[in-house]
């Protein structure tokens, strides 16, 4: 009998593992696809960024799972509002063409001065979407970002 529960116990442990980096595998994937619709962006606009600053993730909040995409971007002092904007109209644009669950985003803008500063905000994935598509003004989007 002990012998059996220490059989199945390895088959559900082997399953659980299995199903873990099959999500892995299926995350990275879809965040390499966003990538590759951000980056178009990005390259229109000049700005370098790299997959690492590219990020999804999740976490729990009020017992649902929220998944969010983070993009870190760099700019000189005179540009971050633009980097910002173009840093979620990249992110839009990696939602809408990948048809991705992402519910919200977040931009990190690193200013370089004489000392690093970042400028952070975050918005919901649909108002991003619609940004992008130009459904919603500038202005509007920009009122509706929570800063960090």
């Amino acid at each position: 009998i002990e012998w059996r529960k220490i059989v199945n116990f390895k088959k559900l442990t082997i399953i659980i593992l299995n199903l873990l980096l099959l999500a892995s595998v299926s995350m990275a994937q879809s965040s390499s696809a966003m990538y590759r619709e951000a980056l178009k962006i990005f390259k229109s606009y000049r700005y370098e960024v790299d997959y690492a600053d590219f990020q999804m993730k999740t976490y729990e909040e009020d017992g649902h799972t929220v998944l969010q995409l983070l993009v870190i971007v760099k700019s000189g002092r005179n540009r971050f509002d633009e980097a910002l904007l173009v840093s979620y109209a990249a992110s839009g644009a990696a939602i809408y063409n990948t048809k991705s669950a992402i519910d919200r985003v977040s931009v990190v803008v690193k200013v370089q001065y004489k000392e690093e500063v970042s400028i952070a905000a975050t918005a919901d994935a649909g108002d991003v979407v619609k940004l992008y598509k130009e459904e919603m003004d500038v202005s509007e989007f920009m009122g509706r970002l929570t800063w960090h």
